[in-house]
């Protein structure tokens, strides 16, 4: 069809834009975390609900240890004495409903060496987050390592 034919003008070209739209708005944008995984995460145990509860009675200042805090471009695995691993998102792809592929790059102690690109997956089943990477030990192999956390607060 000819793109200067007054039909296509008309109707096809505002639906291509309207169509385009959607799309866009569909997709979640490169290296953002979902805002459903933003906020502060405790492992879910026992010690980990005790945790979160003493965390919210007072006006905290930063997280009690193993606390994952997911922010917009970076998550922070806090630790005790200050050994906090950063993990600065590079990209986030969803694979299904509730579920993404993150790459980040990590920055953990001892803080002078190389950031580590790694790439992890996260699922989010109501109000808990399945974190999945593979094994240190071994990053070919197949075996994945998954850590659970409760949300708190929020």
């Amino acid at each position: 069809m000819n793109i200067s034919h007054p039909v296509f003008r008309c109707f096809v070209l505002p639906l291509l834009a309207v169509s385009a739209t959607f799309a866009q708005a569909a997709t979640p944008a490169t290296g953002i975390t979902p805002v459903d995984m933003r906020g502060m995460w405790f492992p879910k145990s026992e010690a980990g609900a005790a945790k979160c509860a003493n965390y919210l009675s007072k006006l905290p200042v930063e997280p009690d240890p193993e606390a994952l805090v997911v922010s917009e471009r970076q998550m922070i695995l806090w630790a005790a004495a200050g050994q906090n691993t950063m993990h600065f998102v590079t990209d986030v792809a969803p694979r299904r409903a509730n579920t993404w592929r993150m790459q980040a790059l990590v920055d953990a102690p001892p803080y002078e060496l190389p950031k580590v690109l790694q790439t992890y997956v996260f699922e989010l089943r109501q109000n808990e987050l399945h974190w999945s990477s593979r094994r240190v030990e071994d990053p070919s192999s197949e075996q994945v390592d998954t850590a659970v956390f409760a949300r708190c607060g929020y």
